[in-house]
């Protein structure tokens, strides 16, 4: 298939001074420069509004994939329209593979969308710095109309390296701060979302991620 690779570089040794790829595919492939860095949200919007694909795929950088992942994703989101956002499935350093979900609605950690869609609803809400991204984005395809499905057959091995970068991010209290804000912002609109999920989403049961305080007082 045609491809091409958007990297947001955010890492200590920029890329320009490391060794990197010299056969032919690397003229596909487009680093961008995070200097000083944008941050999780700033950084994957960048790079999304960098594509050229029909289909945009992301990955973390602590990611690796299974052989035949973009295929399966892709067929599925062709064979199913009404579908928005794809999840892939992923393993948490070699664990069962999964999607999650919150308020018991699937969103996707690493995921699948429309190059046309991502730019319609604006891709990741910028008010979250980090912690609630990927949530904002599967909360904007569902307030656009479009349904939200896990993909079992497009996998994902995530390492979890446990860098001083991730370390920041998994701070309690900044976590718990923009949670609240999470939930301040679009629990307004969850009964709209959970209407547009029940009528066109794939069904799905797994892990919820919701803690009990994220939920309105009406749940």
């Amino acid at each position: 298939m045609s491809w091409d690779i958007v990297v947001s570089d955010a890492s200590d040794v920029p890329l320009e001074t490391q060794e990197v790829a010299t056969d032919e595919a690397w003229p596909k492939i487009r680093i961008l420069p995070e200097r000083p860095r944008l941050g999780c949200t700033k950084g994957y919007n960048r790079a999304f509004r960098e594509a050229k694909g029909e289909w945009v795929i992301w990955l973390n950088d602590d990611c690796t994939v299974e052989p035949g992942y973009a295929e399966a994703a892709i067929q599925f989101m062709v064979a199913h329209p009404h579908i928005g956002l794809g999840a892939l499935s992923y393993s948490e350093n070699g664990g069962k593979f999964h999607v999650n979900s919150y308020y018991e609605m699937v969103y996707a950690n690493f995921g699948i969308i429309s190059r046309e869609l991502g730019n319609v609803i604006g891709w990741m809400d910028e008010s979250f710095e980090m912690y609630g991204c990927d949530n904002s984005l599967a909360f904007r395809v569902l307030l656009a109309g479009k349904g939200i499905a896990a993909i079992p057959e497009s996998r994902i091995i995530h390492h979890a390296i446990n860098d001083s970068h991730r370390r920041e991010n998994n701070e309690a209290e900044k976590r718990i701060k923009e949670a609240e804000k999470l939930r301040d912002h679009y629990a307004p609109y969850l009964k709209q979302m959970q209407k547009v999920y029940a009528a066109t989403s794939v069904p799905f049961i797994g892990r919820d991620q919701t803690p009990k305080w994220m939920w309105p007082a009406a749940k």
